[in-house]
């Protein structure tokens, strides 16, 4: 893992060799500057896939191909743990996570993988897409960890605004400024353990519309060999 600083984004971090990583997660890249385009088109990055959902979406600045995959299928939340908001995603809306992971392995280039922040939504497909290439869970981990050092001075002042206007008791207050804000361990770790109980990494992901050929192809870009293509066809996913 490598951090990778790009103008008009943050908490952008990349996995595989440092000039030419095959997979590289961030925050929102809407804002994009033209060196920061130039910063993610120099390592290879040849498609974003965006996690969010219309709402969310602002005018975009840079023309790296978009692919629209949202997770939530509805706003995302406001308040709420982690935990729960995490236990949601993997089970009520699996198919889209999965979708996610087949979409990285199903393209040939670079894909760089965000959501608003890059911490939740992006941490929970990067997590699957690393663990089913044979990353170790306490590495995974640790890359999840780091988010919350460059989300938290980014957004505290959007998460103050938006918490404020919902006037909660200060427990859910606190409860829902660390669902904006931080990354901690736990917190993937809990999404981890309700993965393992539903089989492991693979059988979670293959369940639920991902294809063997397509966890082979993760693991072949992660040890920098060609993608194997295959004749799989992902099922239709939202654009």
């Amino acid at each position: 893992m490598h951090v990778i600083p790009i103008e008009g984004s943050y908490n952008a971090r990349g996995f595989g060799r440092p000039d030419r990583p095959w997979l590289v997660r961030s925050a929102a890249l809407d804002g994009l500057t033209s060196g920061g385009e130039r910063t993610l088109r120099e390592l290879g990055v040849d498609l974003v896939i965006d996690l969010r959902e219309s709402g969310e979406q602002a005018h975009r600045t840079h023309g790296i191909p978009v692919r629209s995959l949202p997770l939530y299928g509805e706003a995302p939340p406001a308040t709420g743990s982690l935990e729960r908001i995490y236990t949601g995603l993997l089970t009520d809306r699996g198919d889209r996570v999965a979708a996610a992971v087949a979409e990285i392995a199903e393209h040939p280039g670079t894909a760089v993988v965000h959501c608003t922040a890059g911490k939740d939504r992006t941490g929970l497909v990067v997590a699957l897409a690393r663990l089913a290439t044979g990353a170790g869970r306490s590495e995974v981990i640790a890359d999840y960890a780091l988010s919350g050092a460059s989300v938290r001075p980014a957004r505290a002042g959007i998460a103050a605004a938006q918490l404020d206007a919902l006037d909660l008791v200060p427990a859910a207050r606190a409860e829902s400024e660390r669902l904006h804000l931080d990354s901690p361990a736990e917190a993937l770790e809990h999404a981890l353990d309700l993965v393992d109980r539903l089989g492991g990494v693979d059988a979670y992901l293959i369940d639920r519309g991902a294809t063997p050929a397509q966890l082979a192809a993760l693991a072949d870009r992660a040890a920098g060999r060609a993608i194997r293509r295959t004749a799989a066809v992902l099922p239709e996913l939202a654009r």
